[in-house]
């Protein structure tokens, strides 16, 4: 009997003294300023409660007096009071910047990584203008599977329009147009579309809904026009984006809708400008509505500045003409390219993205890349002023070449681009809404942009380009490209010619033919079309 009394009483002194040391006692990290760097009391302390034979952190922080510790929670109260301590708190584990969705797979979209979409959603989400506008992002393409998951939310609705009753209700001259317009069959039935959902889902796949993934933006609008590939059908299917644009800047938002860009991943390589004029004019007039047209070059492994290709070809100073880069970030092989026509760089490859069927699937080429970018367009309208905004008012053209603008020049430069594209850059979204902030907050960088040639075409052997440049510089020039790329000319812009507004160009030496003239400030360029006859 005396024996179990000794190793009961043996126990509950080990118990005792080395309660401290359990391994389930909760641990906390402290940030301790001391009075005095060389004060011994906490280490007297540290010693006196065995912390060093346990292996507690205690290390000295290269600030002033200020160490870092690790104890047992319940010492804390102890640590705190001692007379060599200053200040105490937490030694917090920082969350890095970026706004991570809960879309589950998210973790696989590298596309939205690389472009900069965590620092962007830190700024916003998307969804509506400061001024409380819808925005949307019209898609041409083959439809959209209107009940996936992660698109019907994020479908537009004309709430004008009765669905599916054959009739014109809010006398827009469509007929049904409830979630957009079947170009085809005249009316709003929508099919459902592999390409189109993998296109919208790259745009606008609702974003932190604990499913699917996540688009550029978590909340805008899409609206699909279907159509079948024809030119015709292309043209209509740009007139109805007119259209309800107009419609929206007429009736103060009203009606219609505030369509900020519109994405096509189509075209036609091979061809020019002159081959079909009425396809490329209709970029001038989504432009001058506040229309940014984002489009994609061939997945041809060659420079369509050379070999043609529509609408890359098209001389609209509105278009945005995207190529796309791997996830290495590098040119794809079998993508197409062209120093003059192709602008920027986006993902176009191993993209996931949302797809018919309800499901999720790989998307690549350059028709995954140019949605990044029209994404891009809608996000930052969320994010622009008022006074932004209001300028689309009264001069909306003016407003659309300025974001196209912001988008090139704030991409991140990419050697594997330079120079393939114009602007030598692969989107970067978060640098975007850098400088739209600067903007709207005062901070107004440099605009470069070619008002128009005249005489064009030119017959004279001179021509005059007249041009805006908010501030001079001595590094901005003009250079004079062929139609293959070739370098003619290159001229700096003297100061004199900055206050005259325009630059007299001898075309003596020009073949008759077709040029491109670029001109050049700092990383803001714009290009304009010269024909010499």
């Amino acid at each position: 009997m005396p024996n179990v009394f000794i190793l009961n009483l043996f126990l509950f002194i080990l118990i005792f003294f080395f309660k401290g040391s359990d391994s389930s006692e909760p641990i906390d990290r402290w940030l301790v300023e001391l009075k005095s760097r060389n004060d011994q009391c906490l280490d007297d302390w540290w010693r006196q409660h065995c912390f060093d034979k346990q292996q507690y952190l205690k290390k000295n922080l290269p600030v002033e007096n200020w160490i870092v510790v690790e104890i047992p929670r319940k010492y804390f109260e102890f640590l705190r009071k001692l007379p060599c301590v200053k200040s105490i708190s937490i030694d917090l584990i920082l969350e890095a910047h970026g706004n991570i969705p809960n879309d589950p797979y998210f973790p696989n979209q590298a596309n939205m990584n690389l472009i900069g979409m965590q620092e962007a959603w830190d700024v916003s989400t998307g969804g509506l203008t400061q001024r409380g506008d819808t925005i949307v992002v019209a898609v041409i393409d083959d439809g959209i599977q209107t009940n996936h998951e992660d698109l019907k939310n994020v479908l537009w609705h004309n709430y004008n329009e009765l669905p599916n009753d054959g009739i014109d209700n809010d006398n827009n001259g469509y007929v049904d147009d409830y979630l957009g317009f079947n170009v085809t069959s005249g009316d709003g039935n929508l099919p459902s579309g592999h390409h189109g959902t993998c296109v919208s889902g790259i745009i606008g796949a609702e974003g932190n809904n604990e499913m699917g993934i996540c688009g550029t933006n978590w909340n805008v609008k899409l609206m699909m026009i279907h159509y079948d590939f024809h030119i015709s059908e292309l043209v209509e299917a740009y007139q109805y984006i007119i259209d309800m644009r107009k419609r929206y800047n007429e009736t103060n938002g009203m009606e219609g809708a505030f369509i900020v860009a519109v994405n096509l991943s189509s075209g036609a390589p091979f061809q020019f400008e002159e081959d079909y004029p009425i396809w490329c004019s209709m970029y001038d007039k989504l432009g001058e509505v506040g229309v940014l047209p984002v489009c994609t070059v061939a997945n041809i492994s060659q420079s369509v500045d050379i070999i043609g290709d529509l609408p890359a070809l098209c001389s609209s100073p509105y278009t945005i003409i995207v190529t796309n880069v791997n996830p290495e970030d590098e040119i794809m092989d079998n993508a197409g390219y062209g120093r003059i026509s192709v602008d920027i760089g986006a993902p176009g490859e191993n993209v996931l993205t949302t797809d018919t069927s309800n499901t999720y699937n790989i998307f690549q080429g350059t028709s995954a890349a140019a949605p990044h970018v029209a994404g891009a367009v809608a996000l930052l309208y969320s994010i622009a002023c008022p006074a932004f905004l209001d300028s689309m008012d009264t001069n909306p053209s003016a407003a659309t070449f300025k974001m196209k603008n912001i988008i090139l020049s704030s991409g991140t430069p990419n050697k594997s681009l330079e120079g393939y594209t114009l602007s030598g850059k692969r989107l970067q979204i978060d640098a975007a809404m850098r400088i739209l902030l600067d903007q709207c907050q005062g901070n107004v960088q440099n605009e470069t942009q070619i008002r128009f040639l005249a005489p064009n075409p030119v017959t004279t052997g001179k021509t005059k380009l007249f041009f805006e440049i908010t501030e001079w510089n001595s590094q901005i020039y003009y250079d004079i490209y062929s139609v293959t790329g070739s370098k003619i000319q290159s001229e700096l812009i003297s100061i004199e010619e900055y206050n005259q507004g325009y630059i007299d160009i001898n075309t003596k030496s020009l073949a008759f033919g077709l040029y491109f003239i670029v001109l050049k400030n700092f990383d803001q360029i714009d290009v304009a079309k010269l024909v010499v006859k």
